[in-house]
């Protein structure tokens, strides 16, 4: 079937790729492939290697497809995954797990005397917990004069970020995760108390190794192609993949901590079972009852903790994205979504400031993880009370996440916990007004009981 360039919207990012062009078509993802490594890939493909890839999930799952398009010598179709997170929302064990994902892509490709010419975390997808490199685009021939083209920037984005987290220092290692040159080696530096490099020139002159060449810093490069010889060194491929498997080695020991915090031990280690059981309180009895009516495909939950309630609606096949800004619980949750292979994207994200629009092509939080329902249990009276938030603002900023509806719970004056907090500045704080705020995004609303009484599970509907 041929396919006019006027029929399509080429991916807003996809300027960057010399090797192809993405455009979606139908609600399938697909990518024109230009002149420059066609006969490669099609190789890769005639022979196998691209399905071995596949099978082993370190490339997303990708075909030759049936279209035409004039210009492009054929076109490529991707399994579309459906969310799409950026590394900064990611826990350490998920940038680990990406890192370790393109690790391994690499040897397999080296092993065929081919390279990935970009390593950077916005090449990884999640689908639920399990990483894919989705950028097929970046697979080239190896370049015989370089261990790995891309290792400098695979340590700006996952080996410097891992070495701060392990450090203590994650906050600082996801923020810096927002800039694509990631986190530089000073950085690391400064913030762990390495002492500086030790290596004088003339020390480096007698003793370098092509090896060591290449691990250095541009600058340096730079500095030392002025004073060594200017034969450029020519690695074989058992060397390349003796570096790649040593680098391999290194991030699978770095282990970045995971603190007790405030809530990761909200279940004492031990989950309740996910079966309607007369153990359930009322209040998983309810949500199980509103899962069970509306049969969401996607559910989003947020402030979800460890995730008892993500993981009861992954039973009821639904895709699952948790927010938390706890990176123990996501942590906690991730280990346990990858352990027993339930579709759940654990999420670093702050509901009070979502991942906003920035750069080229990178879209809000709010754009890209909209779902058919939303959670916000046990959520609202720390919203207010700790962080001073509105109801206008809290229901809009839920609604923003929401296709068709919300199961929030109220925790009225009543409560001890809102008690303890209580004073006559939140007079404000009542059911009537926060329904009223609801009501503004969702015109069908309906109150059920929750646990401890009088505690109330509010469901809206648009």
């Amino acid at each position: 079937m041929k396919i006019s360039l006027d029929d399509i919207k080429f991916h807003p990012l996809s300027f960057i790729d010399r090797n192809g062009r993405l455009f979606f078509l139908g609600g399938q993802l697909y990518r024109a492939i230009t002149c420059k490594n066609a006969s490669l890939y099609k190789q890769l493909f005639d022979e196998g290697f691209i399905q071995q890839l596949i099978e082993k999930k370190l490339l997303v799952e990708t075909d030759i497809a049936s279209i035409e398009i004039e210009g492009f010598p054929y076109i490529l179709q991707h399994r579309n995954i459906p969310f799409v997170s950026y590394p900064h929302e990611w826990c350490a064990s998920m940038l680990k797990d990406a890192a370790l994902v393109i690790l391994n892509l690499e040897i397999a490709l080296t092993a065929h005397n081919l390279s990935l010419q970009d390593a950077h975390p916005w090449n990884v997808l999640f689908d639920g917990s399990e990483p894919f490199f989705v950028d097929f685009g970046s697979i080239g021939s190896a370049a015989p004069n370089s261990l790995w083209v891309a290792y400098d920037e695979f340590c700006r984005l996952f080996l410097n970020p891992l070495l701060l987290m392990a450090h203590g220092h994650s906050r600082v290692a996801h923020w810096l995760l927002h800039d694509f040159r990631g986190v530089l080696e000073p950085e690391v530096k400064a913030l762990t108390n390495q002492p500086p490099r030790k290596d004088s020139i003339n020390v480096i002159k007698e003793t370098i190794r092509p090896a060591v060449v290449s691990m250095l810093s541009p600058s340096l490069r730079r500095m030392l192609r002025r004073i060594l010889p200017k034969t450029e060194p020519q690695y074989t491929v058992a060397q390349r993949l003796q570096f790649l498997r040593q680098l391999k080695t290194i991030i699978e020991q770095i282990s970045p901590p995971t603190p007790k915090t405030a809530w990761s031990n909200y279940y004492d280690n031990a989950f309740p079972e996910f079966c309607p059981s007369p153990n359930w309180s009322e209040k998983r009895h309810n949500v199980f009852k509103v899962l069970k009516e509306l049969q969401p495909g996607s559910v989003l939950d947020i402030g979800s903790n460890s995730g008892w309630y993500s993981l009861l609606a992954a039973t009821q096949a639904s895709t699952v994205i948790a927010f938390d800004t706890d990176e123990t619980c996501i942590s906690q949750l991730y280990q346990y979504a990858k352990q027993s292979q339930v579709p759940i994207l654990p999420l670093m994200m702050d509901i009070r400031n979502p991942t906003p629009t920035y750069g080229l092509g990178r879209t809000s939080a709010t754009d890209r993880f909209q779902c058919d329902m939303v959670f916000a249990l046990a959520l609202v009276h720390h919203l207010v009370f700790t962080y001073q938030l509105r109801f206008d603002q809290i229901a809009s900023n839920l609604s923003a996440f929401s296709k068709h509806s919300l199961l929030v719970e109220f925790i009225p004056r009543e409560d001890k916990y809102v008690r303890e907090w209580w004073t006559e500045d939140f007079s404000w704080y009542t059911l009537d007004n926060f329904v009223q705020s609801l009501r503004q995004h969702f015109p069908y609303i309906r109150l059920l009981p929750s646990t401890p009484r009088p505690r109330l599970l509010i469901l809206c509907e648009k």
